[in-house]
């Protein structure tokens, strides 16, 4: 599979070991639905970029304790706030953890995988990272958080990339 332009940087790092302004640690931070909180700052809508099974890079497999050369969907969406494109987000899904009760995970289609996570029974956030760096679709630099979330018990990691149009947008400077 050719590296796509969301490919996760490797360069993670726990939110308490990075100095980041005091704004950009509140979202990042953010335990609740990163969806509930757009949509409070206006019109919010996902943009699907694309969907495949493929093997996750080594290092998500690492975050995700997988052994192995375990297969995973594999979502890529834009999210936008009043039409502009504000977070990206990579999602890895490995397939033993879409079965039975959690199967509506591997079809989101256009909806934010936030309106599942957070549904009853919520996904419990297990471990969190952040990084600042080049925005993954060259959209300048930006801060992203990668979760891996536990959904029934079976394991899921979110990249989010919060991309420098959210800020004058969410008014909270």
């Amino acid at each position: 599979m050719p590296n796509s332009p969301l490919d996760a940087d490797p360069k993670w790092r726990p939110l308490d070991r990075l100095t980041v302004p005091p704004l950009i640690r509140d979202w990042l931070g953010d335990p609740g639905s990163l969806t509930v909180r757009l949509r409070r700052h206006g019109a919010f809508h996902v943009e699907h970029t694309r969907s495949l099974v493929a093997v996750p890079a080594t290092y998500e497999r690492e975050q995700l304790h997988q052994s192995g050369r375990r297969i995973a969907l594999i979502r890529e969406v834009t999210l936008m706030l009043r039409g502009t494109p504000v977070v990206e987000a990579r999602s890895v899904l490995p397939l033993l953890s879409l079965r039975w009760a959690n199967r509506n995970l591997a079809h989101m289609g256009g909806r934010s995988l936030g309106s599942e996570l957070y549904r009853y029974p919520e996904a419990h956030r297990d471990q969190v990272w952040v990084r600042h760096g080049l925005s993954p679709a060259g959209r300048g630099p930006c801060w992203g958080r990668q979760t891996r979330f536990v959904k029934r018990g079976r394991p899921l990691l979110v990249a989010e990339y919060f991309l420098p149009a959210l800020w004058p947008l969410v008014g909270e400077q």
